[in-house]
């Protein structure tokens, strides 16, 4: 379970420092309209999104000696470092003129969101296969989603404090030059890891040379995502993914903007806050196969999204109505205790454990669905399975990045270098940062309550479908 989860590191700090800099990188550093960074990257995470299926088709069908996925692995992931390098490395002929700057945002982000959906979804795949059991798919998915918040806090966590710190003079995000830093680090950095899950996970190659298929073909593809969309079960947890996860990246696109304009902490106290929301969605993954064992995974998920929305409420009746003032200090018996930040902290790492939950039990929640699938139809769709639940979380992201940056545009947030945002816009910034991942999060609740796998469930599927291969019954 580590050895595979070790893939997720790679993933993590690829992807993770685009969702948390790329944004402030083209608009605060290199002087992009905040609608249209916002745009060009919505486009290519939809396009990764519409081509996840694509993907997860071929990877289940390919025939080859080194199986299904690995291959897939191993390329993908070269070709996401490389095109992650030039995201961060903007040629000097592209940053002179903004209309420019935008298309080469537009084609190098296309690119590299092929490479990573080249990687990702045979990845995914690979770990339904490597855990079947149903409880252990859990933990198995609380490992790598641990894993990628490590790997997102030592990572783009600690870089406010690395590449990020600032000085008198400049203020460290409109500086170009560290974001390039950051990005040649972090992909120093991933590349050993993708090379690493090819290596420790190639027991789980199986030779598919000789194996029987439905074949690469636009028949066959369009047969497994019509298969997969008229799964009863599959919907449940796709729509629940798509509804619940807008909310989580909306959060976690604005919330950046929220620690430096609104909060304006310092670079120690950005590190302490956003590396301490990583952590906290670590042990909230860690947390959710105990919390899956006493209220099943549906349970689980509700209880994930219920501590989301009660922490977000807590810090909205704090900081909008002006309870607490960013900055605001406390003297309690002579010490002077920054009491917004430690509030602002504590509650919205309580709002990340939430999330940290939920992940890792959703990803279970569609290896389980994938598996009755494969009794009933006698063939494997893993790699499908995964790819859809991808392709509904990026829509997702898609659908946050894109509103997030109208979003800006419509509260009066000023692009560029010097930042001066007035009273009412930071207000409004505050709001939407606090208030829209839970409300959407409500929605996801209706969305899941009927959701009907169980342990139990699953055992008798697996029972009769035993008993049904069993000569003479």
């Amino acid at each position: 379970m580590v050895g595979y989860s070790i893939g997720e590191c790679g993933n993590s700090l690829v992807m993770n420092s685009l969702f948390g800099f790329a944004m402030m990188y083209y608009t605060d550093a290199l002087g992009l309209a905040h609608a249209q960074a916002g745009l060009a990257m919505a486009v290519a995470v939809f396009w990764d999104a519409i081509t996840d299926p694509l993907m997860g088709h071929i990877s289940d069908n390919t025939r080859s000696r080194f199986g299904r996925r690995h291959l897939y692995l191993f390329l993908g992931g070269i070709a996401t470092i490389i095109t992650y390098v030039f995201l961060w490395h903007v040629p000097a002929a592209f940053t002179a003129d903004t209309q420019l700057l935008f298309w080469y945002l537009v084609a190098i982000n296309l690119l590299q969101r092929t490479a990573v959906t080249v990687f990702y979804v045979p990845y995914v795949a690979l770990g339904f296969e490597i855990c079947t059991d149903y409880r252990e798919r859990v933990t198995l998915q609380g490992i790598r989603s641990a894993i990628n918040m490590l790997s997102n806090l030592l990572g783009p966590g600690l870089a406010w404090a690395i590449f990020f710190a600032n000085n008198e003079s400049v203020r460290a995000t409109s500086v170009p030059g560290n974001y390039v830093s950051m990005g040649l680090a972090f992909s120093a950095v991933s590349l050993i890891a993708f090379v690493l899950v090819v290596i420790v996970t190639r027991s789980h190659i199986k030779d598919t040379r000789n194996a029987t298929t439905e074949g690469n073909t636009l028949f066959a593809f369009i047969t497994d995502m019509r298969e997969i969309v008229t799964d009863r079960l599959a919907r449940y947890v796709l729509l629940f993914t798509i509804v619940v996860w807008t909310g989580i990246a909306f959060g976690s696109s604005l919330q950046m903007y929220l620690y430096e304009h609104f909060m304006r902490f310092t670079g120690i106290e950005k590190t302490i806050v956003h590396g301490g929301s990583m952590a906290a969605f670590g042990l909230g993954s860690l947390a959710a196969p105990w919390l899956t064992t006493r209220f099943e995974k549906r349970g689980g998920v509700v209880w994930g999204a219920l501590q989301t929305i009660a922490a977000n409420a807590v810090l909205t009746v704090l900081f909008l109505p002006g309870i607490l003032i960013p900055g605001q200090h406390a003297t309690v018996l002579s010490f002077d205790i920054p009491i917004a930040f430690i509030c602002f902290a504590a509650f919205h790492m309580t709002y990340w454990m939430g999330n940290g939950i939920i992940f890792p039990t959703i990803l279970s929640m569609v290896a389980d669905v994938a598996e009755i699938n494969e009794i009933r139809t006698g063939t494997n769709k893993d790699g499908a399975y995964a790819a859809v639940f991808s392709f509904s979380q990026k829509v997702a992201i898609s659908l946050a990045v894109l509103g997030s940056g109208y979003i800006l545009q419509f509260i009066g947030f000023v692009q560029g270098t010097e930042m001066i945002q007035s009273a009412s816009t930071l207000w409004k910034l505050c709001a939407w940062t606090l208030l829209a991942g839970p409300a959407i999060a409500v929605v996801s609740l209706w969305l899941i309550r009927g959701y009907p796998v169980t342990g139990t469930m699953l055992t008798e599927i697996r029972a009769n479908k035993a008993g049904r291969q069993e000569p003479g019954t």
